[in-house]
């Protein structure tokens, strides 16, 4: 036996159905350490941080990156336009020294004026133009005028001419069937006004007399003027149509460009072959030929193309009739050839007028043109009908009515020509 005295061992109590919270803490029961407080967590990582997390953080970068990206196309894009854009305003040729006359008519739209400057080579592009306009507030004022344009300038440069309202240009205008001195007679069958005659219209453009007599006068070489006797004058040559020329042109200068139009159609329809395939030996005879036709009948004022391919038809058969009579040595017997003749002496025309321009009582083609034949009768007397008449006669009604015999002549004379024949005779 040891010296200490045991303690009975006893079992203890079992425990109540219950909670065991329910019991109390054993007093002298050894008390767990409490866990020591880190100062620093990120030593341990087996603790949680204790810092909130941005969860929308990576997907916030990248919608930062993506809205860059998109940034910069559009700047790229933008810089690729205006590029594009100025390159488009530059002048179409730089080194051209080539003056070329533009007209902004009353009222033409500005896409319609765009399309015509393209179309002439003076600008690149039209809708580049049409940004330039409506970028400089120009696009309503452009004003009507006829201005002298480079294609050495910049699609802005012609903008403000435009919208300053240029006048580098005079408007001529000569008229088919017109003669260079005032005609003495108008026949009540006539279309063409009595003012508008050569020189009245020179007179008009703002020339002196002098100046037109010069211009009339002088000496020109050119292809048209093939078989022209140099004595003859400029009669039938002044072609007519509408020519924009400098303001400080000449008399000269505005002729030569009128002879320049003239043998454009000269060459288009090689019409000095085809008149000697019509027995005609010169284009100077051709040419006399188709003053006839135009002044018997015009057709270059008809206002619709229907209209003049109709007139063109009736051209071509005064051609006919006048060509036929020529190769069988009959006189042509057409009046407007001896009202010509007495319009130049100032008198009143009758049949049987003398002078060598009075195609009833001399045979064969007059001295020269009795006026400036048109496109269309220029054609005409290329290409004559097919038909074999050998009479025709204007008539009161503006008709012209054709016949292969006298007897039928005389009966549309009777029927159609009472007051235009009754007058002449």
């Amino acid at each position: 036996m040891d010296g200490f005295k045991r303690q009975p061992t006893t079992t203890p109590p079992p425990l109540a159905r219950g909670d065991v919270n329910d019991l109390p803490a054993p007093t002298d029961a050894p008390r767990r350490p409490e866990p020591l407080e880190m100062t620093n967590p990120e030593i341990s990582p087996a603790q949680p941080d204790p810092r909130p997390v941005d969860k929308a953080q990576k997907p916030h970068s990248r919608k930062m990156l993506w809205l860059l990206i998109a940034i910069g196309i559009v700047l790229l894009m933008s810089a690729i336009c205006y590029a594009w854009y100025s390159l488009q305003l530059r002048p179409v040729d730089s080194d051209s020294k080539d003056k070329k006359q533009f007209v902004v008519k009353d009222g033409e739209s500005f896409g319609g004026i765009a399309i015509r400057l393209k179309d002439q080579k003076l600008i690149r592009n039209t809708t580049a133009f049409d940004i330039a306009a409506r970028l400089s507030a120009q696009r309503a004022g452009i004003k009507a005028g006829t201005c002298s344009l480079n294609p050495s300038l910049t699609s802005n440069e012609i903008l403000r001419k435009l919208t300053t309202g240029c006048h580098d240009f005079k408007e001529v205008t000569f008229y088919p069937g017109a003669t260079i001195e005032k005609p003495f007679y108008k026949s009540p069958s006539a279309t063409l006004s009595q003012t508008l005659y050569v020189k009245n219209v020179l007179k008009k453009a703002g020339y002196s007399d002098q100046a037109i007599e010069r211009g009339l006068q002088s000496s020109y070489k050119n292809p048209l003027f093939a078989g022209k006797p140099a004595s003859a004058t400029l009669e039938g040559y002044i072609y007519g149509e509408t020519y924009y020329v400098a303001t400080d042109a000449s008399v000269e200068s505005v002729l030569e460009s009128t002879f320049t139009q003239m043998y454009k159609v000269v060459t288009e329809f090689d019409l000095p072959a085809a008149y000697k395939k019509q027995g005609l030996d010169t284009l100077y005879d051709g040419v006399t030929m188709a003053s006839i036709v135009q002044r018997e009948l015009n057709c270059e004022d008809k206002p619709s193309a229907e209209r003049k391919d109709r007139c063109y038809e009736y051209q071509r058969k005064i051609a006919q009739v006048l060509l036929k009579r020529l190769k069988e040595g009959i006189p042509l017997g057409a009046d407007v050839t001896f009202i010509y003749a007495a319009d130049m002496a100032k008198q009143q025309p009758t049949i049987d007028f003398d002078s060598p321009y009075n195609t009833r009582t001399h045979a064969g083609l007059p001295p020269g043109p009795i006026g400036a034949p048109g496109k269309l009768a220029l054609k005409a007397v290329a290409d004559p009908s097919e038909t074999d008449y050998l009479y025709f006669v204007a008539g009161d009604d503006g008709l012209i009515y054709f016949s292969k015999t006298q007897a039928e002549h005389d009966k549309n004379t009777r029927d159609h020509c009472q007051k235009l024949c009754y007058e002449l005779n």
